[in-house]
């Protein structure tokens, strides 16, 4: 997503191997000491890991902390260091809140303006330099946590040979809730939960989608539409994954359908419940193939849009006490399903992508067709829906195509935004499947489209 706006980026990377690496600013270093709810065994294991880096124990003790550790964008003694120097550990905390560079000295010809001119030279500097940081896009990362870390516990003590014991797996999916709570689907079906700040996965659902690795689940994901979504390189396993706050998460797998889970926590101890199916996305007549979910996303208000392979955009809505509650007590047998009336002109086509703006109160899809969708979800007043051609709640706003050329599919879609001098701007930015990247500017003041 393109957006001009200084603000504090911070990614998750998904790793072939099964691990999680932090892809923070580059004038930041969130190196953190090993916490001290990890085992020691464990540390151990991944102290010599090709793939895994702790900090440096080696440095001053009273640099580290187990306390939890906050940054900032315009911290002026980390931003004046010279570049080859940003890779550093955090330098230990100043006893004044005013850098040493800008205290004060107690020779008499000091005066309050000579510090107030010195501050704002400090300060213009440095933003230049936060500036230059941002549009270098350097970035440092490192490993938060693995969904192997009971594989690697068996292996060292020697049970991987065990025919119950839980094999090696790789990520394949992951969202971001409340951070720094992640959510993973993973290529042998499973589901994890972790924190990324105590570098540990705190609760798992194992399994409980298809997999090549066993037969329990039956594939509902034909051939065409895996090859629109992975091309040549599959790498099997769930489809996609999504989380809402610090413990729901949705996830969707090759069977088709979407599972949903909450993790419970009490006291040191956590688990991921299961909590059924969304029930509306299972076919009532035996042997039909169920609907298979492609993308899924949240909004802040707890629901979930859903992208289909029959090309229909769902939006799930949840019991309020279930969504902010700590308890687990959903009946999924009675959630709220929304089937957004397609655009009749052309036959439904699977949804490969999707995107929600909640600050423009709509959601774009992107289709096998090469279409690209944009749906109008404001819940104060009717829009026009081309689907029906009535002003309804909810619709279809504008229907876009940049691949008739060459008939290429419409693979990933997203809202971008920035300032301009005629204002806000908003646009629609598609990637196809031919290679080609479009982008396409939207007016919300024009809510029927022409």
């Amino acid at each position: 997503m393109v957006n001009y706006r200084l603000v504090h980026i911070l990614s998750l990377c998904v790793a072939a191997n099964g691990y999680i690496a932090l892809l923070p600013s580059h004038h930041m270093s969130l190196l953190t000491p090993p916490s001290s709810r990890r085992s020691t065994q464990l540390y151990s294991l991944y102290e010599n890991h090709p793939h895994w880096h702790w900090p440096d124990d080696s440095s001053s003790s009273e640099n580290y902390s187990n306390e939890p550790i906050f940054y900032n964008d315009f911290d002026l003694i980390a931003i004046e260091q010279e570049s080859d120097q940003f890779w550093e550990s955090p330098s230990a905390k100043q006893s004044s809140s005013i850098p040493a560079n800008l205290r004060p000295t107690k020779t008499p010809d000091t005066t309050i303006s000579d510090f107030l001119n010195t501050r704002i030279s400090q300060v213009t500097k440095d933003s230049r330099q936060l500036l230059k940081n941002w549009r270098n896009g350097h970035t440092k990362s490192y490993g938060a946590f693995t969904i192997n870390e009971q594989y690697l516990l068996n292996k060292e003590e020697n049970k991987e040979d065990d025919p119950d014991s839980i094999p090696f797996d790789w990520v394949r999916r992951v969202d971001i809730g409340q951070y720094p709570r992640v959510a993973c689907g993973s290529a042998h079906g499973s589901i994890f939960v972790a924190d990324t700040t105590s570098k540990q996965v705190m609760g798992a659902a194992r399994a409980v989608h298809y997999s090549e690795h066993s037969d329990e689940y039956t594939n509902a994901l034909d051939e065409q539409l895996r090859q629109y979504i992975y091309g040549e390189y599959d790498g099997g396993g769930v489809l996609d994954v999504a989380m809402f706050g610090k413990n729901i998460v949705a996830s969707a797998g090759r069977e088709g359908g979407v599972k949903l889970f909450k993790l419970l926590e009490d006291g040191n101890q956590a688990e991921l419940v299961p909590q059924g199916d969304v029930q509306a996305l299972i076919p009532l007549i035996t042997g039909a193939l169920p609907i298979v979910v492609t993308c899924m996303k949240f909004d802040s208000y707890g629901r979930l849009y859903l992208g289909c392979s029959d090309g229909f955009l769902r939006i799930v809505t949840f019991p309020q006490d279930f969504v902010f509650g700590d308890g687990a007590d959903l009946d999924s047998q009675y959630l709220h399903v929304t089937v957004v009336p397609h655009w009749s002109e052309q036959a439904p086509s699977p949804i490969l992508s999707l995107d929600v703006s909640e600050e423009l109160e709509m959601v774009v899809t992107s289709h096998v067709n090469g279409n690209v969708c944009l749906y109008s979800m404001k819940e104060h007043e009717d829009v026009y829906n081309m689907a029906s051609g009535r002003r309804e709640h909810v619709g279809v706003i504008g229907v876009w195509n940049p691949f008739t050329a060459d008939e290429s599919y419409a693979r990933s879609v997203t809202f971008t935004s920035k300032e301009s001098l005629h204002g806000h701007k908003h646009a629609v930015v598609v990637g196809g499947g031919n290679g080609e990247v479009w982008v396409n500017d939207i007016y919300p003041e024009y809510e029927e489209s022409n």
